[in-house]
């Protein structure tokens, strides 16, 4: 094919057309996922739902844990089916099951089953999420990567991460609609519960069917040869790895309903375990001094991305109202001001260098933790605005990975940034438990109740994590990193 297009735009093999029709899906895709944010956005929808269905702090982190756990999915699904050819076929099917796994959970909802069967539901559309929507939006970038010449993706996402967010925050008001709460002076009376949960769900399930139905008409241009399967043994510390992981989840979780330490030294192990397979899969990254501490630091601040979902139900202790009540605003001031941020960090990634980005974000994340261990009252509500604002470290330090990376390491390297959140994990099952402990010891200091005590020290445990990743970022990351001039095998 010849490419019909301005000039200045010929790495690509599609004609002008073909690539317009790709950077609109492209768009389209990206601004589905972001109105569908209220749900896939895992954490404080389920968080407060959890705590409906009468499920302890520890348990309602469960389905943000499981959602970053299940995020090491698409290195998996990488391997399984490596093709080109595949490519529209995989994404339309992420899409797909996003959708399936969204109308039945609403469907659930609306059953006379025990709580139980409920919660259950709750938590394995969390896990499913983490699962289906990561791998859609990687499969998405190599579909424009290939589909799409460099010099034309500036329209395509300034439309996907410039309205997507309005998008979001639109998604947002109409959760607040739905299960209820105030919203700069104005009240919303929302539906009786579970009904607001269910059309907030069901809602969901068509968006992501829409985007299923969209990525049909995606143009692939078609490669020389295709990519074939790589042997088990290329893989064998991933196979070990996610079972192990969930099994530490798993065990952990028994443990604390039991209360026999056998489980929770199992948990341990399996943690260990899984760590040891995690790293020896990727050891040919971690080799890398610069990319080891680049891990290092986003794995740290990735903890802090476990906290909303401990954000959420301290909003009943602090401002006295339902955890579902606040879902709404929070979600709204959590996308607005992303969408605002977004400009200004991408200003300042211009003027500066690939760190800054790094140390911006985060620097956001902790000023958002510490503000909600320490302000009251109604300004309590602008902790997850701002921590809005530092969940952009998901762009800025995959966008320091990819300085540090040759060309012929970002397919590898880009996976391995995808199951950065995977190791963070466990982090929001730790902030739940910190808060259920305090609660059934009855810790009580500076005037606090146990349970606010609790979220106060999960607050500050999650502070520690992000800090800790600011200073190694600071003392041992360059700040322009360039790639190692070393053979992928070394």
């Amino acid at each position: 094919m010849t490419n019909s297009g301005p000039t200045g735009a010929n790495d690509c093999p599609l004609n002008w057309p073909d690539q317009r029709r790709n950077l609109i899906l492209f768009a389209c895709c990206t601004g589905m996922q972001y109105l569908a944010a209220p749900v896939l956005y895992v954490g404080i929808t389920q968080a407060s739902l959890c705590r409906l269905l009468r499920a302890d702090t520890r348990t309602s982190n469960l389905p943000a844990t499981l959602f970053f756990a299940m995020t090491a999915m698409p290195a998996l699904i990488a391997w399984v089916s490596p093709r080109v050819s595949a490519l529209q076929r995989n994404m339309t099917i992420c899409y797909g099951v996003s959708a399936l796994m969204l109308a039945a959970t609403a469907l659930v909802l609306t059953l006379p089953v025990p709580n139980a069967l409920k919660l259950a539901m709750v938590i394995l559309q969390g896990g499913v999420s983490g699962a289906a929507m990561p791998a859609a939006i990687a499969l998405l970038w190599e579909v424009i990567g290939r589909g799409s010449a460099e010099s034309r993706r500036g329209l395509a996402l300034s439309l996907a991460f410039g309205v997507g967010p309005i998008l979001a925050v639109l998604g947002s008001l109409a959760q607040t609609a739905l299960l209820g709460g105030d919203l700069f002076g104005l009240h919303f009376d929302g539906v009786d519960y579970p009904h607001g949960f269910v059309a907030l769900f069901g809602f969901g399930a068509p968006i992501m069917a829409l985007a299923a139905g969209l990525s049909q008409f995606f143009v692939v241009p078609p490669v020389p040869c295709e990519p074939e399967r790589e042997p088990w043994s290329s893989v064998v510390g991933l196979l070990v790895g996610l079972p192990l992981m969930f099994a530490a989840v798993a065990f952990m979780q028994v443990a604390a309903a039991t209360e026999e330490d056998a489980f929770r030294y199992l948990g341990y192990l399996s943690a260990v375990g899984a760590t040891v397979g995690l790293v020896w899969h990727f050891r040919a990254i971690l080799q890398q001094q610069v990319l080891l501490c680049a891990t290092l630091v986003t794995i740290l601040v990735y903890a802090g991305n476990m906290i909303p979902s401990n954000m959420n139900l301290y909003s009943r202790e602090v401002l006295g109202i339902a955890a579902d009540l606040n879902a709404g605003p929070q979600n709204l001031l959590r996308f607005g001001l992303k969408a605002l941020a977004g400009l200004i960090l991408g200003w300042l990634l211009t003027r500066t260098n690939p760190r800054m980005g790094i140390l911006a974000t985060s620097g956001i994340l902790l000023a958002s933790v510490l503000w909600a261990m320490l302000v009251t009252g109604p300004w309590y509500l602008y902790a997850i605005a701002i921590f809005g604002a530092g969940e952009l470290v998901g762009v800025y330090a995959p966008n320091y990975i990819v300085s540090s990376s040759r060309p012929d390491e970002l397919r590898r390297n880009m996976a391995f940034v995808t199951m950065l959140m995977a190791p963070a994990a466990p982090a929001g099952y730790l902030y739940g438990a910190l808060v259920d402990l305090a609660k059934s010891n009855e810790w009580t200091a500076f005037g606090l109740t146990s349970e606010a005590l609790g979220f106060r020290l999960s607050f500050f445990v999650c502070a520690l994590f992000i800090a800790a990743g600011i200073a190694v970022a600071w003392v041992w990351l360059p700040s322009r990193p360039r790639p190692r001039d070393i053979s992928p095998e070394s």
